[in-house]
């Protein structure tokens, strides 16, 4: 299942992906949308200026209590920044099942003007008989909200840096 939410962020799109780049904006990022504890794994700058990151994040735990093993769920998030095609790929993979729930998704960033129109697309997958349907539609109710944290957080952000 997906879901697609836009914004725009009044901040031209270099000072936008100018913040993606940073590991202190990444970091905080995370905190602002929930993490408990960041640690960023590796840092590879690639061909073509794109950079890759691999954080290690804990957060409250989001499954259901009599599903859950622990008030807390720690995960990766690997993502690659690519600012020539305007796209920050991202793939999350939890601690616990990570051959039953697969999260990831994809931002783009467009030039809007002085502008920056941000386009974020989440993709949930959950492989559990009968239940994964419903499971996802459950995971990717807040999307929505979460991404609104962001987008205020990344505003806050470029107009104080």
């Amino acid at each position: 299942m997906k879901v697609r939410f836009e914004h725009v962020i009044p901040a031209p799109v270099d000072k936008v992906l100018a913040a993606y780049r940073d590991d202190e904006f990444y970091i905080e990022k995370l905190k602002n949308s929930g993490a408990m504890t960041v640690e960023i794994l590796e840092v590879e700058e690639m061909p073509g200026g794109k950079l890759r990151k691999k954080v290690r994040a804990t957060e409250p735990s989001r499954i259901p209590p009599p599903f859950r093993k622990s008030d807390v769920d720690e995960f990766i998030d690997d993502n690659v920044l690519d600012p020539e095609a305007g796209t920050l790929t991202w793939k999350v993979t939890p601690s616990l099942a990570a051959d039953k729930f697969f999260l990831s998704g994809v931002v783009e960033f467009h030039a809007d003007g002085g502008n920056t129109r941000m386009v974020f697309i989440t993709e949930m997958e959950v492989k559990i008989p009968f239940v994964g349907g419903k499971v996802e539609k459950i995971g990717l109710a807040k999307t929505e909200e979460e991404v609104e944290k962001q987008v205020a957080f990344i505003k806050k952000w470029v107009k104080e840096h």
